[in-house]
């Protein structure tokens, strides 16, 4: 029987392996920033098109790397020799990149940032601030609707990540975030949790793959682990994740020309009376915003990122949620 070959035995697989290898990481990692969103699916064979772009940028790549392997023959050295030290080399590089990144963020401040530009009177830096957990973490600007990135790269954004191309597609999205989002099956799981005890919940439950109790428990179990969330006082709901990218998805979209300012400043008002209607204060707000992010994932370091953002702006004096009361 023909042993399989489980690693690349040439410098062009090898190649070949580690542009597939590299750009399906990239592509899973930009899925995973944007959340399942309703009409998205990634483009088809968009993968196999960037590789093939790849390839076409160096179109005497075979050639290349024939020389190569002839170079190498002629000085003895095998190409299983050549694989081993590649994949070491690769590990190690990752390794290092890892261990960089590692130290970014341990260093990494959320910080507030402003604009001071005075645009906006009271009532929309308080509807404005409704959103400042996303653009805390996106390091825009609190105070202003204005945004320093390329409109073209905006466009792309809602494009390929929310499918929004116009004001019926945004429309369609403000309405799934109020009614779904992310919040709906959560919630369901969270009022099982509330009626129950979460010590209540079943292990069967918690990997009941139907509804989202598995990732809830974990995340509700995190924040009281961790005290995220004071004792008792755990989220009725997650719509904040909901409402806060409902926020800067009706900025986006005006910003874009797909909505006028007045639909733009509409959207932010009927995020912020939803959240009236769910929550007491900023701190419940910022609370539901913890688990939801969590939730949304299944990811305790989510949750750990919105927490330090949720803390920032509950205690800097600079915060819009400082400066702007929570009912008008």
């Amino acid at each position: 029987m023909t042993k399989e070959r489980t690693a690349p035995q040439s410098p062009e697989d090898m190649a070949k392996a580690a542009q597939e290898a590299a750009v399906k990481a990239a592509m899973e990692q930009a899925q995973s920033m944007f959340g399942s969103i309703p009409g998205f699916q990634m483009p088809e064979g968009m993968q196999e098109q960037i590789m093939t772009q790849m390839t076409a940028g160096i179109p005497n790549m075979a050639e290349i790397q024939a020389q190569q392997e002839a170079m190498l023959k002629a000085a003895g050295i095998g190409m299983e020799t050549v694989a081993e030290a590649g994949r070491q080399n690769m590990a190690f590089a990752q390794q290092m990149m890892q261990g960089f990144y590692d130290m970014e963020n341990l260093n990494e401040e959320w910080t507030i940032s402003k604009a001071g530009d005075g645009k906006l009177d009271a009532g929309q830096l308080r509807l404005l601030a409704f959103g400042a957990p996303m653009l805390v973490y996106n390091d825009e600007n609190v105070d202003t609707i204005d945004c320093e990135n390329d409109i073209d790269s905006i466009k792309c954004t809602l494009r390929e990540w929310w499918n929004v191309t116009d004001r019926e597609s945004t429309l369609d999205i403000v309405r799934w975030l109020l009614e779904e989002g992310h919040h709906a099956e959560a919630d369901r799981a969270l009022a099982k949790i509330r009626k129950r005890g979460l010590e209540n919940i079943s292990a069967e439950e918690h990997c009941n793959g139907d509804d989202k109790m598995e990732d809830v428990c974990l995340i509700a179990e995190e924040m009281q682990k961790n005290g995220w969330c004071p004792a008792g006082q755990m989220p009725q709901s997650v719509i904040a994740w909901d409402l806060v990218r409902l926020v800067n998805l009706g900025r986006w979209a005006y910003l874009c020309d797909y909505i006028r300012e007045d639909e733009m400043w509409h959207i932010m008002q009927v995020a912020a009376d939803t959240a009236l209607e769910h929550f007491s204060s900023w701190e419940e707000y910022g609370r539901s915003f913890i688990m939801g992010r969590g939730v949304w994932h299944g990811d305790p370091t989510d949750s750990e990122t919105a927490y330090e953002i949720v803390e920032l702006l509950l205690k800097n004096s600079e915060s819009p949620w400082k400066q702007s009361m929570w009912k008008e």
